[in-house]
């Protein structure tokens, strides 16, 4: 009787001891930042803008993507800064959405250009 209840005792403290480490080990994870995206800024030069109307245009076509979390297009500076989560959303599929919204060429500027190949 008493081996029995050690050996119930004994698998009770291991099945304890496995979630205790699997959410501990989950914990840290998410506390190093491991999975965890971030969001970015990128500045796109935007050719072929020709009127007011197409910043609004860009805008709309952008804000229909996930994870973009902010638009700014200015028709003055022919520009779009976009924030957006690069966990669900790439730099290709921004400049896709600008380019499939009118007759538009968006390319990213400075520092940002090494980020369209990703």
């Amino acid at each position: 009787m008493v081996k029995t209840y050690l050996k119930i005792v004994t698998a009770v403290v291991v099945i304890l001891g496995v979630v205790l480490a699997t959410v501990l080990t989950g914990f840290h994870t998410s506390a190093l930042g491991e999975g965890v995206t971030s969001t970015r800024e990128i500045t796109l030069k935007v050719d072929g803008m020709k009127c007011s109307m197409c910043p609004l245009t860009i805008k709309t076509a952008l804000k229909k993507l996930n994870g973009v979390v902010g638009v700014d297009v200015s028709y003055k500076d022919k520009e779009a800064k976009v924030r957006y989560d690069n966990g669900k959303v790439t730099v290709n599929e921004i400049i896709k959405a600008i380019e499939n919204a009118g007759n538009y060429r968006a390319t990213p500027l400075g520092k940002e250009e090494k980020q369209r190949g990703k």
